[in-house]
């Protein structure tokens, strides 16, 4: 057998192992859950048991329903949604839908799935979704601090410490780039002050700790 056939009968051995992997999430009720807390739950009895400390009932699940439950505050000034023009409501929900979506690619890419490289992968994708748009970084500070002291209890984690650093640097990022482009003097003075406060955090990620103890919304 030639390299080349050798090489053939590989590549073709891959892709039926992925088929067939995917073929097999795509015959279980979890994807036509996508958008709502049940996939969670879903993930858990259906693809892989993970218990009640698993990130699928001990997380997605949970804060899925804590954040469907929340209430986001409305801009209260022309100038506020200027600075902060992200929608609470719509990041909730484009936010829920994307993490999702990433546990869909998870499942179709990972032969093996383990409870614990489900958690790694889900956590990793965390602040790609916060920030994706609407971003994070576009909330007002009013309905930031409302998400934090609904997540408090596990800000001190480390995946949570990490998922906060990754995400204030993302913030710092796409602040920077809204600086370049803003006219206004006033407003562009606005923005380097709250991307200082990401910078920080970025930095230091326990300082969020702070900051949401002596804000309330």
């Amino acid at each position: 057998m030639s390299i080349k056939s050798i090489f053939q009968s590989i590549l073709l051995s891959f892709a039926s192992l992925f088929f067939f992997h995917a073929l097999a999430f795509a015959q279980d009720s979890c994807a036509s859950l996508l958008g709502s807390c049940e996939y969670y739950s879903c993930v858990e009895a259906q693809r892989i048991s993970c218990g009640e400390t698993g990130y699928a009932l001990g997380y997605g699940q949970v804060y899925c329903e804590k954040f469907t439950a929340m209430s986001f505050a409305p801009s209260r000034t022309k100038l506020e949604a200027t600075l902060f023009p992200a929608d609470g409501g719509e990041w909730r929900d484009e936010v829920r839908s994307c993490l999702q979506e990433k546990l869909e690619e998870y499942f179709a890419q990972e032969e093996q799935p383990t409870c614990s490289s489900l958690r790694t992968f889900a956590f990793a994708s965390h602040p790609y979704c916060y920030t994706k748009g609407p971003s994070f970084c576009e909330l007002s500070p009013e309905n930031v601090v409302r998400i934090g002291l609904t997540i408090k209890l596990d800000l001190l984690t480390g995946e949570s410490v990490r998922q906060i650093r990754d995400t204030a640097a993302i913030c710092d990022g796409q602040l920077g780039e809204r600086l370049t482009t803003e006219k206004n003097a006033f407003i562009r003075w606005q923005l380097a002050h709250y991307r200082g406060i990401w910078q920080l955090i970025a930095r230091d990620p326990l300082r969020v700790n702070a900051f949401l103890d002596t804000v309330r919304p």
